[in-house]
């Protein structure tokens, strides 16, 4: 009954979906279902994804691809804003990132190649459950990323602080009052007893994103061996206990 009622919702809710044949062809495309929900597909070709600058968004000069119904949302709550606030600029600064994408993130953090609050990892953490925990502030295990499914961007800045005065905290102010009108919602608030830190600059299109953790926690949430096989990425073998807590603390808002 539960997943009758979701292939309601995603019929209406998502329009361009192909209802003869597999019914969730329209939700991942050509890629398995497994390998969309990890993000181990390739984006920039899949075709329910687009390049955002196509759609006039701004960004910080790199290419961002979201789900094409994603970034038509985001695309109206963007003119929304600069209708507001002519002078403010708002831009995405990161948006879909793939399974290789997100691993290459962890390890060069794991590894201490990329430092974690001005330290390397792997000389000031030797235990690896301790370094994942580290990371995981604020980074995903890859396969957990809510960047993997084409619905998550972050805005700007990626520090708090810059949300707290001047354009930051115009952009901050104005998404919490208006981006539930296009679908948008911070994953990522104060205030939470598990997960990542808060992260003001990361918004999801919940009409997606919604669907995509019921999927995600029905294929992963029992079982991650599929990603988490140890030596797949650093500290994998600690995805068992630590991936669904990280996958679910959220936001209520976010898992209603």
């Amino acid at each position: 009954m539960k997943y009758f009622i979701i292939a309601l919702v995603v019929a209406v809710t998502l329009p361009f979906i192909v209802l003869k044949g597999d019914p969730m062809r329209g939700l991942y495309g050509d890629v398995d279902e497994r390998s969309y929900l990890s993000g181990m597909f390739n984006l920039t070709k899949h075709p329910l994804f687009v390049n955002i600058s196509t759609l006039d968004i701004d960004t910080d000069g790199r290419k961002h691809y979201l789900r094409r119904s994603t970034a038509e949302a985001l695309k109206k709550m963007c003119d929304a804003f600069h209708k507001d606030n002519p002078e403010v600029r708002l831009y995405v600064t990161s948006s879909t990132r793939n399974y290789y994408y997100q691993k290459a993130i962890w390890d060069a953090k794991f590894d201490g190649k990329r430092k974690v609050d001005g330290k390397a990892l792997n000389k000031s953490e030797p235990n690896h459950y301790k370094r994942a925990l580290k990371i995981l502030q604020y980074s995903s295990m890859p396969g957990t990323s809510r960047h993997h499914w084409g619905t998550d961007l972050d805005f700007n800045s990626l520090v708090n602080s810059y949300y707290e005065k001047g354009d930051g905290l115009i952009i901050y102010n104005w998404l919490r009052k208006n981006a539930s009108r296009f679908g948008f919602y911070q994953p990522y608030t104060a205030g939470r007893k598990e997960g990542y830190n808060e992260e003001r600059w990361h918004w999801s299109y919940l009409p997606e994103s919604l669907l995509f953790l019921d999927r995600w926690m029905s294929c992963f949430g029992e079982d991650t061996s599929f990603f988490a096989k140890k030596g797949s990425f650093g500290g994998a073998e600690y995805a068992d206990t630590l991936a669904s807590v990280y996958v679910l603390g959220i936001n209520p808002e976010c898992k209603r």
